[in-house]
């Protein structure tokens, strides 16, 4: 029952060279980066690399565990569509929010599912995607989400963002041993100063006849 204030705390991250800030909303039902500061140099690093993968293009993407479109959003103008996911059912309203007042380019295709990772690869979600980002909880991957990774042929480039440094390990073993993926970057980001919690960005990319 809501007493008293607004319904959603609204705030931006500060992304280099982004001039454009996104209003995110985040209402108490849905999870939010508790350093949203250091969590916008993740989003400089994401933005420069598809950037300079994809230089002369507009590329697809789909984002799983997307949340109230933290990663999505930010990156929304560098892509010529995006869909964003998550199995919070709170998270779908707090993106339409913010999308309706974010100033992307009418060519920008933006929607968003309310579906679990496992059900946005049971509908073959990746077909036709440039991108797939990946933000899992501290667990990692689903299996089934993991083998449609690997098994997905049209996606250039993965982006996973993870919290649970374990089964990232886990899940970069498994993309790498299929010969599928190679890791192009990897970097890791402190968001807990004092503590041994560490962020880690990754990218691979898709192995190809010509890079084998």
């Amino acid at each position: 029952k809501h007493l008293y204030g607004p319904h959603h705390v609204i705030e931006s991250l500060n992304i280099h060279g982004k001039s454009n800030q996104i209003r995110l909303h985040f209402p108490p039902q849905v999870f939010r980066q508790a350093n949203l500061d250091a969590f916008s140099r993740i989003l400089d690093c994401i933005r420069l690399k598809i950037s300079k993968f994809f230089p002369n293009e507009k590329p697809s993407c789909v984002e799983l565990y997307g949340g109230v479109g933290t990663i999505g959003l930010n990156i929304a103008d560098l892509l010529s569509s995006l869909v964003s996911s998550d199995e919070n059912p709170y998270n779908k309203a707090c993106f339409l929010s913010s999308l309706s007042v974010a100033q992307f380019p009418d060519a920008v295709k933006v929607s968003y599912e309310p579906k679990k990772a496992t059900d946005m690869v049971r509908i073959g979600c990746f077909s036709k995607s440039d991108i797939v980002v990946v933000d899992p909880p501290r667990k990692g991957l689903e299996e089934s989400v993991l083998q449609a990774l690997i098994s997905c042929s049209d996606t250039k480039l993965l982006v996973y963002v993870s919290c649970g440094f374990h089964a990232f390990q886990r899940d970069s073993e498994a993309l790498l041993q299929s010969r599928h993926w190679e890791m192009n970057h990897a970097e890791g980001h402190v968001l807990f100063p004092g503590s041994d919690a560490i962020e880690t960005v990754a990218f691979f990319t898709r192995v190809t006849k010509q890079t084998r």
